[in-house]
């Protein structure tokens, strides 16, 4: 009996310590109003409210194709990228919550890539990084600790590392996509219909808070088709939205020989930049954004993209 309360004991001075340790090593921003976990998952919620112009949720492909840093240097439009890898589309629907609820954006870009992702094919890692992530958020800000012993901690550049790049993966390797007749004619591919549903409830979110919803294709020659296009098309087109397939006639003029990281599935750095700049000339054609560049209340954005040239240089 006694073994065993020693043990409780450690088990409960250890917990002690790591959650000590994880306020600490947490990001400051908005965690006083949403919680430590949730700005371990959403890192939005560290952005001040209604701050953001336009969001972007979706897979890998958009955490690999949009950089809201080169759009905040270019157009002066705040821009948040919510993705993460595999995301399947009951999770985008957490995330429109979220960015709705804090941000109120105007604009909502949704990868259609994300509507054929059926929850069998979830890669179980996926599961774990959720799980480690929600209860064990230090394990994800481990890297912070850098702060406290080489850095001054009223420096605000290196206090924003984690925020830098708004939600983009900064990847610039380049390996040749050869499958070029990606975009061939084909059969319409249906979306499944518990993806379907999911969608009607985004859809509906966004009607309800006057959201415009927008469903973009990035380019991805790996698991993007004609017959995918079609059947997005089809489901967007049903609830009247504006669908937007960058692999349509290649718009962009993505040279799939120098930008893409991994021959054809996601862009690298050089694509990226193409993929943002067409972002933010639209955000600009509709004429509903101001340029904030010289706002001091978004400073803080400024602040953002010296540190962001500073990591491309790394």
């Amino acid at each position: 009996m006694k073994n065993v309360l020693k043990s409780v004991l450690f088990i409960a001075i250890l917990i002690g310590l790591i959650m000590g340790i994880t306020c600490l090593l947490l990001p400051k921003e908005s965690i006083y109003k949403y919680g430590l976990i949730k700005t371990s998952t959403y890192e939005i919620l560290r952005e001040k409210e209604n701050t953001i112009d336009a969001v972007v949720i979706g897979d890998s492909l958009i955490y690999s194709g949009i950089s809201p840093m080169e759009i905040w240097h270019n157009y002066g439009y705040t821009v948040y990228d919510m993705a993460k890898s595999a995301q399947l589309i009951s999770d985008s629907y957490k995330y429109f919550q979220v960015a709705i609820a804090s941000q109120k954006p105007k604009i909502i870009f949704f990868e259609a890539n994300v509507l054929y992702r059926q929850a069998k094919n979830k890669p179980w890692l996926s599961v774990w990084q959720d799980l480690y992530k929600t209860y064990l958020p230090i394990l994800t800000y481990h890297n912070y600790w850098k702060k406290y012993l080489f850095n001054n901690l009223n420096d605000s550049l290196y206090y924003s590392r984690l925020n830098a790049y708004k939600g983009f993966k900064y990847i610039n390797k380049s390996v040749p996509g050869t499958k070029l007749d990606y975009m061939h004619e084909k059969a319409k591919v249906e979306v499944p219909k518990e993806n379907q549903e999911y969608f009607q409830k985004i859809v509906e979110l966004c009607q309800e808070n006057a959201v415009k919803l927008i469903v973009i294709s990035t380019p991805n020659m790996k698991s993007w088709n004609y017959g995918k296009h079609l059947g997005a098309k089809e489901l967007t087109e049903s609830y009247g939205l504006k669908y937007i397939d960058l692999n349509i006639g290649n718009p962009l003029d993505i040279d799939w020989k120098t930008e893409s990281r991994d021959a054809g599935s996601h862009l690298n750095f050089k694509g990226a930049i193409k993929l943002s700049n067409y972002i933010g000339e639209y955000l600009e054609s509709t004429e509903e954004f101001s340029d904030k560049r010289d706002q001091e209340e978004y400073d803080n954005w400024d602040e953002a993209y010296e540190l962001y040239e500073k990591l491309l240089l790394q």
